[in-house]
């Protein structure tokens, strides 16, 4: 079992608790990334999704990851996990973070203890891409806040498949 420990010091100013950076760091510097799991039935066929936003909170990618069997709990990770590697891999280091699972954002941030022993692995895999920021503040949400997220872990679910999007936006000449 790991051992709460109270990593978020400061919040924002929108109530995100820090987890790594410097405090003064301003959210309009940030990327959003918002995450979700899904589970039919609970255990069952699940996912996890994730969208990253820009600065100006437009979309800018989406990923799902389709798992054949797993807790709601696993999909939850998965969601944070894909989301946080892809937010990464595109360079993003400042990052705010929004999921509507309260148990894995208080896991992740260190609030609450990580009981369960296959959480465990998901909630040390979280924290190790979490170390790997500039800048990191989770909070969490209400779920009717998180529809792009939600809706990506029921087209995952839908479709058995995984994918990444990238959006392509006009660029005036």
């Amino acid at each position: 079992m790991m051992n709460a420990t109270n990593t978020c010091i400061k919040e924002t100013e929108s109530g995100y608790s820090i987890l790594k950076g410097n405090p003064n760091v301003k959210e309009s510097e940030c990327y959003l990334l918002q995450f979700d799991g899904l589970a039919e039935p609970n255990p069952g066929q699940a996912s996890g999704g994730a969208i990253l936003y820009s600065h100006s909170k437009d979309p800018l990618y989406e990923t799902g990851e389709y798992i054949k069997f797993a807790t709601n709990n696993v999909a939850e990770y998965t969601g944070l996990i894909i989301g946080l590697r892809l937010a990464l891999e595109k360079g993003y280091t400042k990052l705010l973070v929004e999921g509507d699972s309260q148990l894995i954002i208080f896991q992740t941030q260190g609030k609450w203890k990580v009981k369960n022993e296959n959480l465990q692995k998901y909630n040390t895999q979280a924290r190790s891409l979490v170390s790997q920021f500039e800048f990191i503040a989770l909070r969490h949400i209400r779920r009717d806040l998180n529809k792009e997220a939600d809706r990506i872990t029921k087209e995952v679910v839908k479709s058995k498949e995984n994918f990444v999007l990238e959006y392509e936006y006009l660029v005036p000449v």
